[in-house]
């Protein structure tokens, strides 16, 4: 037996400190700054990206995390009103879903689901698959599904930076 050859545990013991020593540097990147034009709001900075081809909610989530922030999370009624008046009536995906478990809600950040905005009747999972937040008239929120082109889809998102 070569003892220069390595085993193979020994390979896969280099593979995976390699591959955990790069998401260690990966995570200790500064994240990115918001973009110029970001709307900004209690410190936090905001997008609305509006009429995107082939929008899911799972595509707009990967594209703020692209950018370094995240799909906007609403913690109070101060800023459930700025995001209203962000969207000025368009019909947006917000940052959290109930796909997990049936009407338990979570944020993207993972801030506590204590606040809500829905309008009357919601969130009714009406299809069996709404389980996406979005704004509707007036910045109330429904749930929805995480894509389609049906008319009550929306039809982009925001995202959020924490800074």
């Amino acid at each position: 037996m070569n003892r220069h050859l390595p085993t193979p545990g020994r390979v896969v013991l280099v593979l995976t400190a390699a591959c955990a020593f790069t998401a260690a540097l990966a995570s200790d990147a500064k994240p990115a700054a918001p973009p110029a034009g970001a709307a900004v709001h209690g410190g936090h900075h905001y997008l609305l990206v509006d009429e995107v081809e082939d929008l899911s909610w799972d595509s707009a989530r990967t594209r703020c995390e692209q950018q370094g922030g995240h799909l906007a999370v609403v913690t109070d009624a101060e800023e459930a009103a700025f995001i209203a008046g962000l969207c000025d009536g368009r019909y947006m995906f917000l940052g959290a879903s109930d796909a997990d478990e049936e009407g338990r809600w979570s944020w993207v950040d993972g801030s506590d689901w204590e606040f809500t905005h829905w309008m009357k009747g919601q969130p009714n999972d009406y299809t069996g698959s709404e389980d996406y937040l979005a704004t509707y008239d007036g910045g109330a929120w429904v749930d929805v599904d995480g894509s389609g082109d049906d008319f009550w889809m929306p039809t982009g998102y925001i995202c959020e930076w924490d800074r």
